[in-house]
């Protein structure tokens, strides 16, 4: 960096917002034209470019070869500064969200003021669901995207809306993405081997994402009553069923919660089965395991024969002891990824 030269540029730029100290109507308007602002908008963010002493500056030699093109694109040399200074910002931002994973929900106000401007805006394949909940102001409206949505959205407000400040608020719930055409993702096993594949074309994988009623399995926390209930809302005590499920293990992460994580089909973790009637119910449950955990399909074995159904495993690193103590199931063996249970174990 050229220390002399970034001194001279930002005594210029001093200079120049000492003698531009108005902003007249035609700069506010071309302002409003190039970058969608409001009037309002376009006055803050002119006054806030002036006085950003530190930006880089446009050099005479540059301008001079730009000008007849930028011109006739309705720039002039200062709104074309400021352009590309919001390019930068946008691409710097974009690259920094993307990376961002989970869930988040957006609030439906100011110019994400639909469910179509979002998806627009965020670049997905359709519009998010629209949901209602109560607010600080009272009932509000709000829809659910991921972390790749978000980072498009951020980068779309730098752009659009730079003065606008979206209530964007992450969601600690239990990640939930089956297959319906493989086993994907399922307890204790790798569904990429060549044994676990679907042999006929029309294998339809069960349970499917959005079946309801669906047996859960629990090991923890959610396998007692009174938490259960609590945690439901229910009128009544739990009904549950003894159950066991093989392809599991437990581990410990944090130094105290519980774990379930993928082992060898011979491995087998005893708990509960329960009913889950409604997807109502079913988010109660994700949200009470938090992002820690995803959702996954599982065997579960009763008194009287097997259920399809699904269980919360781990999606974090356990507690290094345990790593170290445990046996690796062998290569031919079915292998998973590692995966658990909430911060109080299911």
């Amino acid at each position: 960096m050229d220390i002399l030269a970034e001194l001279e540029s930002m005594a210029d730029n001093v200079a120049s917002a000492q003698t531009d100290t108005t902003r007249s109507d035609i700069d506010i308007e071309r302002w409003q034209r190039l970058f969608s602002y409001t009037r309002s908008e376009a006055t803050q963010a002119i006054e806030t470019h002036r006085n950003d002493f530190a930006r880089a500056k446009i050099s005479d030699d540059l301008w001079e070869a730009i000008r007849p093109s930028k011109e006739a694109a309705g720039f002039d040399r200062e709104s074309y500064g400021y352009s590309l200074l919001q390019e930068r910002s946008v691409t710097t931002k974009s690259a920094t969200a993307c990376t961002e994973s989970g869930t988040f929900v957006v609030q439906l106000a100011g110019p994400l003021n639909c469910t179509k401007v979002i998806q627009e805006a965020a670049q997905l394949n359709w519009a998010p669901q629209l949901k209602t909940g109560v607010g600080e102001h009272g009932q509000t409206q709000f829809c659910e995207i991921d972390g790749l949505a978000k980072g498009r959205l951020l980068a779309w407000l730098a752009k659009h809306r730079p003065s606008f400040r979206p209530t964007i608020v992450r969601l600690g719930k239990a990640k939930k993405d089956l297959c319906s055409y493989t086993l994907a993702p399922i307890l204790g096993v790798e569904t990429t081997f060549p044994q676990y594949r679907a042999l006929m074309d029309d294998f339809t994988p069960l349970p499917r994402q959005d079946q309801y009623p669906v047996w859960y399995f629990f090991y923890g926390t959610l396998a007692d009553p009174q938490i259960l209930r609590q945690h439901l809302g229910l009128d009544h005590e739990p009904s549950f069923l003894p159950a066991q499920v093989c392809g599991g293990q437990i581990r410990t992460w944090a130094g105290k919660y519980k774990a379930l994580v993928d082992a060898s089909v011979e491995s087998k973790v005893c708990g509960s089965a329960f009913l889950v009637e409604t997807r109502e119910q079913e988010d109660a449950l994700r949200f009470y395991e938090t992002d820690k955990y995803d959702v996954v399909r599982c065997r579960i074995i009763y008194e009287y024969g097997i259920l399809n159904g699904l269980t919360f495993r781990f999606n974090g690193i356990t507690d290094p002891r345990e790593e170290r103590n445990t046996v690796k199931p062998k290569r031919f063996c079915t292998r998973g990824k590692r995966g658990g249970k909430k911060n109080q174990g299911t």
